[in-house]
């Protein structure tokens, strides 16, 4: 994959193949191959040696350098591993997907490939950036560069969006590991007051705009706080998320508070009432989990796998051309007092604790890398 540890600004596939691999160390033998500085970084992981493989805590790792990311330096290092299985979480990455294609293209890898788009091929990550990507995607089904791949699907709806682009494609669907722990909500909850947060990516996908452009149309009477956890990833689209700010009403509040380490995630979120994310595409949506793990119910859009919040008293899940419903829904939580709030927390945590599963999940995990190495 192209980020990891310690980098956190890639979001969600960090946060994905950090749960796979804590969870599933014990049975596989997992070789980390990335990159050593961070999305959008120019500055090298302090304390990390690149072009080397080393082990910590039970996990091999090997950080590429600018200079070393070539088709035939990763050759070599796949070479010396000898994978029974690559698995790769990107779909767009140049050196950590498309070259490893490219190679296993040209009969240079022998190991067999599962790819992870995290969510890439979804309607509405394809629609920023489209021309180029549609190039690709076109040539790569009329030359036929990814008959000899695998997909991995988190649910139905991703299965969907690969099969879209690659209509023969072989799929295996299994959903994301998460390893967070369920926490009780830290939060006092007064009428006509609530405390909201983002967490995500800030890009356009993330609809960050979309949320702030809600919340200009808060009523005089009840009063917002916004905190925006998350990596700047596109500049110019920040610049205009704060613009729309500056426009917010006197008793909404929309405050920038940086990232969150992984360690820190839960137990900043657990003081908060409710997730805003009005996301465009969340194959998975970790920070909708981990909200729902800390007792926040979230208010989100219904291009996620949690489409039946509402249904279970955690949240909402609305259209994205229904601004009324996401307005009236803050409002809906604002207006909770204590004991209404308490409710629905105790609601989140119980239906997010009955959705994944986690050992269930690992037994998966085992059954599918294990039978797609025999065949």
């Amino acid at each position: 994959m192209h980020w990891y540890l310690p980098g956190t600004k890639a979001g969600g596939p960090v946060r994905s193949v950090f749960s796979m691999v804590a969870l599933l160390k014990s049975y596989f033998d997992f070789y980390i191959i990335t990159s050593n500085k961070d999305l959008g970084s120019d500055k090298e992981y302090i304390d990390i040696v690149a072009n080397k493989l080393f082990v910590k805590d039970g996990l091999n790792y090997y950080y590429f350098n600018n200079e070393a990311i070539t088709a035939d330096n990763m050759l070599l290092l796949l070479d010396r591993i000898k994978p029974d299985l690559i698995y790769l979480n990107s779909f767009w990455s140049f050196p950590f997907s498309i070259n490893i294609i490219r190679l296993k293209n040209k009969n240079l890898i022998a190991a067999p490939i599962l790819l992870a788009p995290r969510g890439m091929l979804s309607k509405g990550a394809l629609s920023l950036k489209s021309f180029k990507k549609n190039i690709y995607l076109i040539s790569a089904k009329l030359f036929g560069w990814y008959k000899h791949v695998h997909f991995h699907a988190t649910n139905n709806t991703e299965e969907q969006d690969i099969k879209a682009r690659f209509s023969s494609a072989k799929i295996i669907i299994a959903p994301n590991l998460n390893s967070g722990i369920t926490l009780k909500n830290k939060s006092l909850k007064d009428p006509y007051k609530i405390d909201l947060f983002f967490l995500s990516r800030i890009s356009e996908v993330k609809n960050l705009h979309f949320a702030l452009e809600i919340l200009k149309d808060i009523p005089d009477d009840i009063q917002v706080n916004y905190d925006i956890y998350g990596n700047i990833e596109d500049q110019g689209y920040w610049n205009r998320c704060v613009e729309i700010m500056i426009q917010l009403p006197k008793n909404v509040n929309a405050t920038y508070k940086q990232e969150l380490t992984f360690n820190d995630v839960q137990g900043t979120i657990s003081k908060y009432h409710c997730l805003f994310l009005p996301t465009l595409n969340e194959n998975f949506g970790h920070s909708i989990v981990e909200s729902l793990l800390s007792g926040c119910p979230v208010i989100t859009s219904d291009q996620t796998p949690w489409n039946d919040l509402e249904k279970n008293n955690a949240g909402f899940a609305i259209e994205l051309n229904n601004k009324q419903k996401f307005l009236a829904a803050i409002i809906a939580m604002a207006n909770l007092d204590q004991k209404e709030f308490s409710q629905k927390s105790e609601a989140a945590n119980s239906y997010i604790s009955g959705k994944i599963e986690v050992e269930k999940n690992i037994n998966l995990y085992k059954i599918l890398f294990n039978e797609f190495i025999k065949n």
